[in-house]
């Protein structure tokens, strides 16, 4: 993750130069414009990589990662400031200019004319360190804010101050300024070696094993080779629901239930059981009698008055 921020003051409304987040290792490659505008009273920081301030003069100032720094004009040139952290300069000074930078301890100068390219570092318990780069060709002056000592840093040299104090210089041991870049891997095709003729006759492979068929399913894999590539392949997978309903299933089997034997409801067989059928039974007392008839003789006509008669005489019969 890569932070740059600028926190711009209406001081000067001309900008100083043009900040690039992205440090690409070289100037030419960062189109004037593109950047940031950076203005007198601005606050420059970097994040987890180097940032790069462009001077509209001609040069610049690298600021090394979880570096912040301050920038100022004045009236012979630029004024930086800066906590804990590194920071590498690159320009020219022209003549009867002076650009100042200022840590919690001391004070770098360099006057111009010149060519400066130095880096300057420093930790949180105040240790300074500094270092000239390569085609710096101008001596810079250190001085204690807080004190009387002076130190001339000639070109070529890499000291290192502890507290903040420039009596006791001693010669850098580690580096000093931004961090190197990530060394870049580079693939390379490994070494084709030549085939070695097999014995039993089946085809050679490379590295000179010969490959021996089989055709067992539980056989292992064979092997990995010297020079033997491996494809991998990366593809994505996209599911969508709405066209998996328009696709119609395919037909598997088509059965034909009415053909088949009930297999759901299966129980004994069993004869019906038939009713005889049986003449009704009715009470003699509901029922009047049956009037026996002699053969040849008629039956007797009864007007009404013989209906009431039978009436009133079947009711005193009983």
């Amino acid at each position: 993750m890569l932070l740059a921020g600028v926190s711009a003051h209406p001081q000067n409304p001309a900008p100083l130069g043009e900040l690039f987040p992205a440090d690409t290792g070289s100037p030419q490659l960062q189109v004037v414009g593109t950047g940031m505008p950076v203005v007198a009273g601005s606050e420059l920081s970097a994040g987890v990589a180097p940032a790069r301030f462009r001077l509209n003069r001609g040069g610049q100032v690298r600021i090394c990662p979880r570096t912040s720094v301050g920038v100022n004009s004045g009236t012979y040139g630029l004024m930086f400031s800066m906590g804990s952290g590194a920071v590498e300069v690159d320009y020219r000074m022209a003549p009867r200019s002076a650009d100042v930078l200022l840590t919690p301890d001391l004070s770098v100068r360099a006057v111009g004319p010149g060519i400066y390219h130095f880096a300057v570092g420093v930790n949180r318990q105040g240790d300074t360190c500094f270092k000239s780069l390569p085609g710096d060709t101008s001596m810079v002056v250190l001085s204690e804010l807080m004190g009387t000592g002076v130190y001339k840093a000639e070109p070529g040299q890499a000291v290192s101050f502890s507290g903040g104090k420039l009596n006791a210089p001693k010669p850098l041991a580690g580096d000093c300024g931004c961090p190197l870049p990530a060394p870049t891997m580079v693939a390379s095709a490994p070494v084709p070696v030549p085939p070695k003729p097999a014995s039993n006759g089946n085809p050679p492979i490379p590295g000179g094993a010969a490959m021996v068929a089989n055709n067992s399913p539980t056989a292992p894999l064979p092997a990995d080779q010297p020079g033997q590539v491996h494809i991998e392949v990366e593809t994505p997978f996209v599911f969508n629901a709405r066209s998996a309903a328009a696709v119609k299933p395919y037909t598997v089997a088509r059965l034909n239930f009415s053909n088949l034997p009930n297999v759901l409801f299966l129980q004994e067989k069993v004869d019906p059981v038939v009713l005889k059928e049986m003449p009704a039974k009715v009470s003699s007392r509901d029922e009047p009698r049956a009037q026996v008839i002699a053969p040849g003789q008629k039956q007797e006509k009864k007007g009404f008055f013989g209906k009431v008669k039978g009436f009133f005489g079947s009711i005193f019969h009983h």
